[in-house]
């Protein structure tokens, strides 16, 4: 199925939003600024935990193999998470005034400690880095993945949920999750905790849309080109004029599901490899160094692009030293979403 759509190309464009919105924000450059762009990260995030859904989802059902699913989703996104941690923290090292003694003290294992275990909310910055910076995390991204592993936990039990059921009562129980998602992050955000609402359950209505999309993908192949308008309305008024979320999770998946099967070139975008993952891991703390080091201010454009250059590269060097390897490792890399 994933090499039939567009999906691999929709991950890329997602993630390098991210970088380019997180780049414009961190770096607070007049030059830059661009409301479209900056509301990106966010947006990108969302339409990421989509794809999430609909392609997890479609793995397990696919395979049924609890083992191979767990190694599968293993492989896919420890190596890369753990390279990314553990070199930044030491890297970071040579952007301090901190002698080795005072870097590598009992704060940088608490740092590595809690970024390995995917708890950097714990201990976000290490000493004397990027604190004259917007923000001083060191990768303010990570919080996702986070977010992904307890997604990919959940997936198994809601299969056994919905195997036997007839589509219907899948739809049933499936959309339930949604309005409850919904209801539980609207609360939140009510309450002024907008942290808790973009972490799970409150962000679950995004997967279970990607869900709804693999289980009901016949009936909106057919019907698509109808929804799509529906689709684009529903976002355009819920998020420009009501500030609602209502809606907004299942018409973003709409959108996705119809540019997915869209007859473009696209299909074998990743046929080189597959970036997505390394540029979205590695970005935040280049655009920090960057940052730091005042080379937006000092060379503008210049930097910016550049900065966007040396994610990609660090990306395609991720992608061929560490997840590549891993992943043809035991089993075939093209199994694995």
């Amino acid at each position: 199925m994933k090499h039939h759509n567009n999906f691999d190309f929709l991950r890329f464009l997602f993630a390098f939003l991210v970088v380019i919105g997180h780049t414009i924000i961190l770096s607070g450059r007049p030059e830059f600024q661009n409301d479209f762009f900056a509301a990106m990260p966010n947006y990108s995030v969302f339409c990421f935990f989509i794809i999430s859904g609909f392609l997890i989802y479609s793995s397990f059902d696919k395979f049924k193999d609890i083992r191979k699913y767990t190694i599968n989703r293993a492989r896919r996104i420890l190596p890369a998470y753990f390279f990314v941690v553990i070199f930044f923290s030491f890297f970071l090292y040579f952007f301090s005034d901190l002698t080795v003694k005072q870097y590598f003290s009992a704060e940088w294992i608490k740092y590595l400690a809690a970024n390995l275990a995917f708890m950097n909310f714990f201990k976000p910055c290490l000493n004397d880095v990027f604190n004259g910076n917007l923000t001083c995390a060191v990768n303010g991204s990570l919080w996702t993945i986070k977010v992904e592993l307890m997604f990919y936990i959940f997936i198994p039990f809601l299969f056994l949920l919905l195997q036997t059921k007839k589509r219907y009562s899948k739809n049933i129980i499936l959309i339930s999750i949604y309005a409850l998602s919904i209801t539980y992050s609207a609360i939140l955000l009510h309450n002024g905790k907008h942290e808790l609402a973009r972490q799970l359950p409150g962000v679950l209505s995004y997967f279970c849309t990607g869900i709804l999309l693999y289980v009901n993908a016949d009936f909106f192949k057919r019907k698509i080109n109808v929804l799509l308008p529906f689709a684009v309305l529903a976002v355009i008024l819920e998020k420009g004029v009501f500030s609602q979320n209502l809606f907004t999770p299942f018409a973003l998946g709409i959108c996705i599901f119809w540019f997915a099967y869209l007859n473009v070139p696209l299909k074998k975008f990743a046929k080189y490899g597959d970036f997505s993952y390394g540029v979205y891991l590695v970005h935040f703390p280049i655009v920090q160094i960057f940052v730091q080091e005042r080379l937006f201010e000092k060379y503008s454009f210049a930097a910016f692009f550049a900065c966007l250059f040396l994610v990609v590269l660090s990306s395609v060097f991720i992608w061929n030293v560490i997840e590549k390897p891993m992943l043809k490792r035991k089993f075939n890399h093209k199994s694995v979403v």
